[in-house]
Formats: C-alpha cells, sequence, structure tokens
C-alpha cells in the first residue's frame, strides 16, 4: 500500500534541524513517538464502480499507537482528479466520512483517486492512492427516437461488456434525466460540437427532435437543463416553435441543420454559429425553402453540402463557411445530362461514396408518377446518370436508401422492399414483411468508419400494429450481397417504441 505522510510541522522542522545543525549537540532532546498509521487493507489499488450505481468502499485502518481505533480522534476525505470542462484537471471532492457509500455519478472513465485519513490532535495526513474505474452500462449504442401513442419517447439498444445489445426503454426516465419530451417524434443526432456555448460546458452534441421543440442532454449522464435547448445554440431572429427537422455534421465541430424550410450553418472554430439562414442565394438577393435533405460526407470538412431548392426547384450548394448558397452552373453540351434547375419536386437526396462520393437524388415529375434518378459530384458539379426509374410500383415507393458502396437504390412500397439496379434497370423484391409496417428505412452513416464498419448494412425499422404500443417497434439490420444477392438478416431487436429515427452513439 503507497502510503504518504502529511503533517503541518514539517517545515517547521526542517527549519530547526537546519538552524541546529551547526550547533554542538549538548543531547537536551525529547522523543516522542507519533501515532503512525502502519496499514490500509480492504481497499483495492484498482476500483471498478459503475454509472448510477452505488459504490461501498469499507478501509481497515491500523494504528501503531491506537489499536482498537476510535474513528472519532479522525477525519476522512475521499477525493479524485478529473477534468475540469475547460481543457484541464481539478480535484473533485466524493466524501468525508470513513467509509465511502455513494451513488456513482462521474462519466465512464478512469480516474487517480485518494483516500486521506486526518489525525485530529496532530493533524497529521496519511493518504493511499488507487484508480478508479468508472463504467457505464448505458454508454454506447443505438438510440432510438421512438413513436408510442403519438408522442415521443427515446429507447436504447445499449452495447454491454460482452457485445450484445440490451432494449432499454424510454431511456430519459432509466437514467434519471430531466427532460421528459413533448410532442410528436422527429429526429436524433449525435456529433462532436466542440465545446459549444453556454453554461454547461458541453461538447459532443446528444441531440432529440420533436413537433414542440430540439435539446441536447449530457451526452454521458442524460442529464438535462434548460439552457440545452438549441434555442440557446442559435443567434438573431429564431421563428416561434423552431425544431430541427435535420442536423448533419460537416467533419468534427461544423455541421449544417434544417428547421422550418431554412437552412444553417455551424463552425465551432471559427465561432460561426447557427444564426441567419443560408438558404439565400446573394446574387438574386432571394431566399428559398430549402427541402429536408443535406447531401455531404459527414466525415470531413472537404467540400461542398448540397441543397435542394423547393421554391425554384433546383440543387444548389454551400461552400466552405460561406455566409449564403450559391447555384450550381449548368454543364457544357456535351457533359449534360440534366438541368440542375430541375423544375422536379425532390422525393430523396443523399451523399453515398459510391462511385468516388455522389449525390443520389431521385426526383419526380410535378405532372405525372414518374421518377428519375439523377446523380452527380457535388464538388466538380459532374453529372454521372439521369435517367427515369422504372422499377416494380414505383409510383407507390414511400421510403429510399442507397446502398454506399454498391450504388443500389432501395424502396419499398407497404410492406415489401424492393432493390432497384441503375445499370440494367430492373428491380428485385427483397423482402415481404407481410403485416409488419415499415417506419424507418435507411443506411446509417457512422462518424469513424474506420472503427464501425456498418454503414454499407441495410437499416429496416418496423412495428407491428397488433402489439401495444411502445413494445410494437422492431429493428432489422441487413447485409447487402453484390451481383443483386438476396439480403442477409444479420442482426433484429424487438421490444420498443415505433422507430422514428435513430442514431448511433460511438465511442
Amino acid at each position: 500500500m503507497n502510503l504518504k505522510i502529511y503533517t503541518p510541522v514539517v517545515i517547521a522542522l526542517l527549519a530547526t534541524l537546519l538552524m541546529g545543525a551547526c550547533k554542538k549537540d549538548i543531547g537536551n532532546y525529547s522523543y516522542k513517538e507519533i501515532n503512525e498509521l502502519s496499514e490500509i487493507t480492504n481497499l483495492p489499488s484498482e476500483v471498478t464502480a459503475t454509472y448510477g450505481k452505488n459504490l461501498t468502499l469499507t478501509p481497515i485502518t491500523k494504528f501503531s499507537k491506537d489499536p482498537n481505533f476510535d474513528e472519532s480522534k479522525y477525519t476522512y476525505e475521499w477525493y479524485y482528479i478529473g477534468p475540469n470542462g475547460l481543457g484541464g484537471t481539478k480535484l473533485f471532492n466524493l466524501a468525508t466520512t470513513r467509509n465511502l457509500d455513494l451513488k456513482v455519478g462521474l462519466v465512464a472513465g478512469t480516474y487517480p483517486a485518494y483516500y486521506a485519513v486526518i489525525e485530529k490532535q496532530t493533524g497529521i495526513r496519511y493518504r493511499t492512492s488507487f484508480t478508479l474505474k468508472v463504467v457505464n452500462e448505458i454508454n454506447e449504442g443505438w438510440i432510438l427516437m421512438t413513436d408510442v401513442n403519438n408522442k415521443a419517447r427515446v429507447d436504447m439498444l445499449s452495447l454491454n461488456s460482452e457485445g450484445n445489445f440490451n432494449v432499454i426503454n424510454d431511456l430519459l426516465a432509466t437514467t434519471g434525466s430531466e427532460l421528459q419530451l413533448e410532442g410528436k417524434p422527429v429526429m436524433t443526432y449525435t456529433y462532436s460540437t466542440g465545446l459549444l456555448i453556454g453554461p454547461d460546458a458541453i461538447n459532443f452534441g446528444v441531440y432529440f427532435s420533436t413537433d414542440k421543440g430540439t435539446t441536447k442532454v449530457d451526452p454521458n449522464t442524460f442529464k438535462w437543463t434548460n439552457t440545452m435547448r438549441l434555442n440557446y445554440e442559435m443567434f438573431g431572429d429564431i421563428p416561434t416553435g423552431f425544431y430541427a427537422d435535420v442536423i448533419q455534421q460537416k467533419g468534427s465541430g461544423s455541421a449544417h441543420m434544417i428547421g422550418h424550410g431554412n437552412a444553417y450553418y455551424y463552425e465551432r472554430t471559427q465561432n460561426i454559429y447557427f444564426s441567419a439562414p443560408i438558404s439565400y442565394i446573394a446574387e438574386e438577393q432571394k431566399g428559398f425553402e430549402v427541402a429536408p435533405f443535406i447531401a455531404s460526407d459527414a466525415t470531413t470538412f472537404v467540400g461542398n453540402t448540397i441543397f435542394y431548392d423547393k421554391t425554384n426547384k433546383r440543387f444548389v450548394k454551400h461552400s466552405a463557411n460561406a455566409s449564403t448558397c450559391t447555384t450550381l452552373p449548368e454543364p457544357t453540351a456535351d457533359q449534360k445530362k440534366f438541368s440542375f434547375s430541375t423544375g422536379m419536386d425532390l422525393l430523396f437526396m443523399t451523399w453515398a461514396p459510391f462511385n468516388g462520393g455522389e449525390v443520389f437524388s431521385i426526383l419526380k415529375d410535378p405532372n405525372t408518377t414518374k421518377k428519375y434518378l439523377a446523380r452527380f459530384n457535388s464538388s466538380s458539379n459532374i453529372q454521372t446518370y439521369y435517367d427515369e426509374i422504372i422499377g416494380t410500383d414505383i409510383a407507390n415507393a414511400e421510403f429510399f436508401a442507397v446502398s454506399p458502396d454498391l450504388g443500389y437504390i432501395f424502396y419499398n412500397v407497404g410492406s415489401k422492399v424492393y432493390e432497384y439496379d441503375m445499370v440494367y434497370k430492373t428491380s428485385k423484391l427483397m423482402l415481404n414483411l407481410e403485416s409488419k409496417k415499415i417506419s424507418y428505412f435507411k443506411f446509417h452513416p457512422f462518424k469513424r468508419p474506420s472503427k464501425y464498419l456498418g454503414s454499407n448494412k441495410l437499416m429496416i425499422g418496423t412495428y407491428d400494429p397488433a402489439l401495444p404500443s411502445g413494445s410494437d417497434g422492431s429493428l432489422s439490420i441487413y447485409t447487402v450481397p453484390p451481383v443483386n444477392g438476396n439480403l442477409v438478416l444479420d442482426e433484429n431487436y424487438s421490444g420498443f417504441g415505433k422507430i422514428k429515427d435513430l442514431t448511433y452513439r460511438e465511442r
């Protein structure tokens, strides 16, 4: 056991010794043995604690002149060193009792910790160190924004220590969060924001959005204060009843947001905050209503972000830290496959790494039921594909998704899921989910694809109308084989609400 002794008379003793070193030793001393702490047992060198659960430590102390240990003669301190929220560290007190008995509220991590015993009569302090390792059973996993009886509820598939996922219904209530969601579910999203303004010292955003507003919570404890509302991250005139439809990062510490038909931009390093909408063409001196899609490579700051101007039915782009958007120049006649001013309604748009990185968009002729696939490179504006989609029952398609590595278009009509091959212009029935209904249909783009390898898996959220609301939801994750191979079911989970949106809390 690593014991250290601290006493307020040490300096005085040293000074006395130094002063007396040059004098003749006359042998006139009076020695008194101190009450020395000989050992501390029952306190491991490494202590593992679980966030949200009680931790009890009962160290046994032995003193040389207090064999029966009268605990009233001593005071006690438990403390640890942790982050101060500003990039540094500081000392935090845990308790001032002989034994430690508390509910652990520390963020998951490893901390240098200490136990000190101070003798009241002499002020001598004895201290021993140990490592405090805090684990969080709700630390990583799929965060689900679900619908329960037409109201928003956050559920979770929490990754456990065995590598499996546990279903947690009503995550906010389970963690004792102060946040009570109101309204219908809209979306959830997580990203590295950098240190946000406000008193909460948050640098990683875990966002929940309903049709009544958008807020974030503490990313580790899910605690909440009123200043975590999205309004506190915005400047200028905020529309009444504002909430975010979409938030998508653009590299670390940067993001785009769409809400109430406007697009916004945030960049932490340059202190650019969500303020005046960027859905504005300076050259025309006109704003526009933006469709609820953001097409860009979210893993990097490099490259343009593509929006769709619903007012003028055209593609526009936002570049770097610009305060407005710009139109896309039309290609030369020999390279032109379609006009960027399409005159069509946008049904779906995303960016996919397929073919070096392209924007995929599904457009609908406003005068017919015909749908078209348009693809182009968001950096060079080079158009790579444009043609009518002639898949089975495509006129009634509800959800769309794009395989990020194979470029297949997936869509559903009711409980049936189809894969469309744009090269051969053929569709293939992949799934018939029969009585189940589809509520979520996407490929999830992980923020760190080098660690999380599932960005190319199709995720389908379904619900069974025959089951009670709140436990009617399911999530199935499929591998998409090449050469139009049948979907392979990898994982399936159930027992939560109807999924409206989801995100993965990475670590």
